[in-house]
């Protein structure tokens, strides 16, 4: 069996950015400290942040959030989301985070697929977008191992999925046919994704859309067990008085923040058991 920890939008940010505001200072100690630190401590093969890890895409944010993903000693991949793309030349966060924008890798229980989703330093068009060569590198994804599981991960969701996927610039462009490469995939398809800060799962077709919500609107953390014969989900909600203090705060008072209602959504957007086909 092989075990994910995945956490929706971080947005982690510089201490700068709020300069001079000692209530949100002191609830981003509280928050970030307690919430990283409950997501260490879960058992994972791989631990997953599904984009926004950063919330300007600021250098001394990069640095500083992963010199704690260092310190705990997990194995982490992250997904750029939009806001990570805001500053920097994305050649530049490639060396930060030290691991493909776009990648792909193989275990025995399934093809894992990394997509990056977002534009290049546009902090005005916050929707999602592909270029022609990531599309065709998909589409390659999409034959490989077609008897395992795919799990592709990427930041925004497909156009009218997830709950929110049919906002303004709450989803992919929905003129990029990503429906027609999906379909090239058949069996056990798996799209995980953050952006809309809001928990929700949704079926179409032979593709599972899960959508984790973003830490702040919801303190949870969603695990993904794979094994043989069924894929589980479910949603691990974080129980620490101080810690959804300071996360009600960030929600109210953080600029620039996307503060939708319900975030938790609802109970089968939490956990859900999907049979795998026979392979």
């Amino acid at each position: 069996m092989m075990r994910l920890a995945i956490i929706g939008d971080l947005h982690f940010f510089d201490n700068r950015f709020v300069q001079g505001n000692e209530e949100l200072l002191l609830a981003k100690e509280r928050f970030y400290e307690r919430y990283l630190q409950k997501f260490f401590e879960i058992e994972a093969d791989l631990h997953i942040s599904l984009g926004d890890l950063t919330h300007m895409g600021w250098e001394e944010e990069f640095e500083s959030v992963y010199q704690h993903i260092r310190n705990s000693g997990i194995s982490f991949r992250h997904i750029l989301g939009n806001h990570d793309a805001y500053e920097l030349p994305k050649t530049k966060i490639q060396s930060l985070i030290a691991n493909p924008l776009n990648d792909v890798f193989e275990t025995e229980e399934a093809l894992f697929v990394f997509v990056d989703s977002t534009r290049e330093m546009d902090p005005k068009d916050y929707s999602g977008h592909l270029n022609a060569d990531q599309l065709e590198w998909l589409e390659a994804q999409m034959l490989v191992s077609p008897s395992k599981p795919i799990l592709v991960f990427a930041h925004h969701p497909l156009y009218n999925t997830t709950t929110g996927s049919t906002d303004e610039k709450m989803h992919i462009d929905p003129t990029i046919d990503m429906r027609a490469i999906l379909r090239k995939r058949q069996g056990n398809c798996f799209y995980f994704n953050g952006h809309n800060h809001v928990h929700s799962i949704v079926r179409e077709e032979q593709w599972n859309f899960i959508q984790t919500a973003a830490g702040m609107c919801h303190p949870s953390i969603r695990i993904v067990e794979i094994d043989k014969s069924e894929v589980r989900t479910r949603i691990v909600a974080i129980e620490d008085k101080e810690l959804l203090e300071a996360a009600q705060i960030l929600y109210d008072k953080l600029p620039q923040y996307h503060r939708p209602l319900h975030a938790h959504g609802q109970n089968s957007d939490w956990d859900q058991i999907i049979l795998l086909q026979n392979r």
